[in-house]
């Protein structure tokens, strides 16, 4: 056999152990020289070239079936022979990771024939999996990385895998110089896999470095990257190979931003004598800063360049953020990019595209900037199709995706339903995608438009009819076109939505304490999905969760009794009334309240119609009735809350006004939080009547936002409350204290009593509350691990008096920490230490205040 002929037959041969290779080439000569005597050839050969195969041999199996080689191949006694398939044959056997080499063996029999043979030499079966030297990572959690397993054959990729998966597992702990080796005299020897770690010490990054930074400071750069020197109990510092790769594309990024094309950035890392400290330098070569000279506005279709139908250049141009002479920053291209594709979408071109190119200009510092627009066609909204929601209705998800059938279809709603749909949390997967178009209405489609583009411009119907000859004419007539083909190329495509239904019912227990509550448990029961009219049919139905169940309603029962505070309600809302964008709530509840010297027994039974004006504002009627009682009184209690203990009933109604557009409802990062309510109450039980008015107001701001997404968050509130018109009673008056203004004990800013219902014994200094509110405080939130525990610093201000007046003013500083669990509900536990810097005699301190709720 020649060279030649020898190479051919093992060109097969992955990367593997020399050994292996000489023992398969053996083999293989082996098997030519005794059953192939004949004619033995290259498969490449080309005198082989579809002749039949007589048969296939398969040499060297032991573990793996002739059966299990039979399935995977396509190449079969009785086809013409092709070298090629020979070659995929191999490659695909190769993939089962079962064997070392393969080699394929062709020889020409006496009758013309081709006789194939593949020749293997198996993996060696790993017989045991072992990690030596870990000492910071457990075994279960290395091998949860590891691909390979005891009792499975050795596979040279996945062996390869399993260090780079261990290093990198290392690396995200701070050991950067973590070690791997793979034991392979002992796998030869044994079949026993030993993975040996050499774990190092953890490198922390004591020094970042910018060096050729000459145009951005150094500061500046610092708030572009994600790593960090190590600070004790703020930041670990430790060294992360892929964070510094995203490092420098951040880097190359935030320079291309500010108009540095040729920009180049690497990083470097040195180790410190002991391998546990490390300076990062980031290696910038600035280049220069390059200005945009022109733009240039083209379209694109299928075959090349052509007219644009919808926007002319000039309009595009004028949708741009950035022009001739600026900056040129990619930054602001961006944005220019994603003002022309929005104004296209809002035209309702939802397969439009917008590409940029950017050319250089000679020697100056100079670009044009090339923007290649494919208009595409204009989409009517056909049917908006649902699917998924098996329990919800259709009407729940429809009017929130806010498409009407044969308009033209504005692209932004997709997005913006999407997230509309999603606030739900009736879902857990959301996606709408706009269909192919709808062939059985696109001739009439664009029989309608032709006629109306040509009435449109005034035109005949016929306009090959319009004589050239006429200046006039001939120009209506171009517009006519172009109009014509703006609007005939239009196409019906319905709108598929797919949502995933989520569990959105639940019971819960729990226990909640607090300064201003004291201990209670808790028991409710939640449907956020609540359908009042779908009574179940079976026993069954309802134990299943398939009964009330449905139209979007929410609804929650609530008993939790405490030591302190007990109460029992019923909350129902119906977010679309009659399908229309009003609500009604309807929240019925019972609570008693242990105060120091009295009990208060209240009941009420409110209703609210509030409509939603846009996406912020909310407007709404509020009506309610209130029966109070107060009892239990002991001698020093106030004279004023005896005169008031009741048992009284009041009607009250009023309206309200909010706006809100936060960025998220709980934790929010920014924007504000406006409401203003104004309520008459009127007594039937023969008290006096009054007027409520309240106005509150929020703005949560984002100071700075850390390298893995946490901020510190800045929240300025107020609030003022006037009650006029008539005498209040003392439980509806307006009290601070506790939570509501830290520093301070409960309740105790407010006006104090001046007799005790025993005439012989002193005022006790109690609260009897006031007219007059004012509070303004402002808070720092600043996460300290992950998202989960966060320190705060506060200033809370404000009074409580009887007349409209900022008397007796009381400030209070302090700092407290939060713990943001999702386990244990939306509102995080929060503990604070106060200290009131003014205050009156009167008052009653109260330096910790907390409030948690903890379910079971």
């Amino acid at each position: 056999m020649s060279p030649a002929g020898r190479d051919s037959q093992l060109r097969h041969r992955p990367a593997g152990a020399l050994t292996r290779a000489v023992a398969a080439a053996a083999l293989a000569a082996a098997i030519c020289g005794s059953a192939f005597a004949q004619v033995a050839r290259s498969i490449d050969d080309e005198t082989l070239a579809d002749r039949p195969i007589a048969k296939l041999n398969f040499k060297g199996l032991s573990r793996v079936t002739e059966r299990e080689i039979l399935n995977n191949i396509r190449v079969a006694a009785g086809q013409p022979f092709d070298p090629k398939s020979v070659r995929n044959d191999v490659s695909t056997l190769y993939r089962l990771g079962q064997f070392g080499t393969i080699n394929a063996v062709a020889a020409v029999l006496p009758d013309g024939t081709v006789d194939l043979t593949y020749v293997f030499i198996e993996q060696p079966i790993v017989k045991d999996l072992q990690v030596v030297g870990n000492k910071l990572i457990s075994d279960q959690e290395l091998r949860k990385v590891i691909p390979l397993y005891a009792g499975g054959p050795r596979d040279d990729f996945l062996l390869e895998q399993s260090v780079s998966r261990i290093k990198d597992l290392y690396r995200k702990r701070g050991n950067y110089l973590a070690d791997v080796t793979v034991d392979e005299s002992r796998l030869k020897d044994t079949g026993i896999l030993i993975l040996r770690i050499a774990e190092g010490p953890r490198v922390k990054i004591k020094e970042i470095e910018f060096i050729g930074n000459a145009s951005l400071n150094a500061t500046e750069l610092a708030g572009e990257i994600k790593t960090r020197t190590s600070v004790p109990l703020f930041t670990k510092g430790e060294l992360d190979e892929e964070l510094l790769i995203d490092d420098v594309a951040s880097l190359d990024k935030y320079y291309k931003d500010r108009g540095f094309v040729d920009v180049r950035v690497d990083r470097r890392v040195e180790i410190s004598a002991d391998s546990k400290e490390a300076k990062v330098s980031f290696v910038i070569s600035e280049g220069r800063r390059y200005r945009l000279r022109s733009v240039v506005v083209e379209g694109i279709g299928a075959e090349g360049v052509k007219p644009l139908l919808v926007l002319n250049p000039t309009q595009i141009s004028d949708l741009l953020y950035i022009h001739a002479g600026d900056i040129y920053s990619r930054l602001k291209l961006d944005k220019s990019i994603a003002s022309v594709r929005d104004t296209y979408l809002l035209l309702g071109y939802v397969d439009v595209e917008v590409n940029d190119r950017t050319v250089r200009v000679g020697e100056q510092a100079e670009v044009d900037l090339l923007l290649a627009v494919r208009e595409g066609p204009r989409t009517v909204a056909g049917l908006l199709n649902i699917q998924g929601n098996f329990l919800t209705k259709d009407k729940i998800v429809r009017r929130l995706v806010r498409i009407q059938p044969g308009r033209v279809l504005d692209g932004r709603e997709l997005d913006r339903a999407t997230e509309r749909v999603k606030a739900t949390q009736l879902f857990n997967d959301v996606r709408i995608t706009v269909q192919r178009p709808r062939a059985d209405e696109q001739d009439a489609l664009d029989t309608d438009t032709a006629q109306a583009a040509a009435a449109k411009s005034g035109a005949k119907p016929d306009a090959s009819k319009t004589d050239a000859s006429k200046p006039d004419e001939k120009k209506s007539d171009e517009k006519t076109g172009e109009t014509r083909a703006a609007l005939v190329r239009s196409e019906v495509r319905d709108i598929l939505v797919e949502v995933k239904e989520r569990n959105t019912g639940s019971v819960n227990f729990g226990l909640g304490l607090g300064t201003d509550s004291g201990v209670f448990g808790e028991l409710s029961v939640n449907q956020k999905n609540f359908d009042i009219a779908d009574t179940p049919e079976s026993f069954d139905e309802l134990v299943a969760g398939r009964a009330f169940r449905g139209a979007g309603q929410q609804f929650s029962m609530t008993l939790a009794p405490g030591d302190q505070v007990s109460t029992i309600g019923v909350d129902i809302l119906e977010p679309h009334l009659f399908e229309t964008d009003y609500a009604l709530r309807f929240a019925p509840s019972y609570r008693l309240r242990l105060y120091q010297d009295y009990t208060e027994s209240k009941g009420t039974v409110p209703l609210t119609l509030s409509r939603r004006l846009g996406d912020f504002w909310t407007v709404g009627l509020t009506t309610a009735a209130t029966w109070v009682k107060l009892s239990d009184f002991d001698s020093s209690t106030p004279i004023e809350d005896y005169e008031d203990r009741g048992p009284a009933t009041y009607a009250s109604g009023g309206f309200f006004v909010k706006r809100t557009d936060v960025d998220r409802p709980m934790q929010p990062s920014r924007g504000s939080n406006a409401e203003f309510s104004l309520t008459q109450w009127e007594s039937i039980s023969g008290g006096s009547p009054f007027t409520v008015l309240r106005t509150g107001y929020t703005q949560f701001f984002t100071v700075a936002e850390d390298f893995i997404g946490r901020r510190t968050t800045l929240k300025l509130n107020s609030d003022v409350g006037y009650i006029f018109g008539g005498d209040a009673p003392v439980y509806e008056k307006f009290y601070l204290g506790g939570r509501s203004f830290r520093g301070f004990d409960f309740r105790t800013i407010s006006p104090k009593s001046t007799a005790s219902i025993d005439p012989t014994i002193p005022p006790a200094n109690d609260p009897i509350g006031g007219n007059w509110l004012f509070f303004l405080g402002s808070q720092l939130e600043q996460p300290l691990f992950q998202n989960t525990f966060s320190g705060v610093v506060f200033i809370d201000s404000g009074t409580v008096t009887e007349d409209v007046t900022l008397g007796q003013y009381r400030v209070s500083i302090g700092a407290g920490i939060r713990l943001h669990i999702p386990q244990f509900g939306p509102a995080p536990l929060a503990f604070d230490f106060a200290i009131p810097l003014l205050k009156e005699d009167t008052d009653e301190t109260q330096v910790f205040s907390f409030s948690a709720e903890i379910p079971f």
